[in-house]
């Protein structure tokens, strides 16, 4: 099954289904702990190095998180970024 770092339901599963909380995102992510929770209900949505981010935390492999990604300088500096 492929999950999409765009995708905040997909993000929701992974998140359940690992047992991660939001406030292990928040640290991860040096982010207050309250932020999470509103990326994930969709009242904000989290820039792209928080994404990269909860991709590694969620176990999200990046040929997933680069999927809807259609802009191929987009996809070196993800990919770049990813691997740092």
């Amino acid at each position: 099954m492929k999950v999409s770092i765009w995708d905040r339901r997909s993000w929701g599963a992974l998140r359940e289904a690992r047992g991660i909380t939001y406030v292990e995102i928040a640290e991860a992510c040096g982010v207050f702990p309250k932020t999470p929770q509103k990326w994930f209900s969709g009242y904000r949505n989290p820039g792209l190095e928080h994404q990269l981010i909860m991709a590694r935390l969620l176990g999200i492999p990046l040929n997933d998180a680069l999927a809807a990604v259609k802009d191929s300088n987009i996809r070196v500096a993800i990919r770049s970024a990813y691997n740092d």
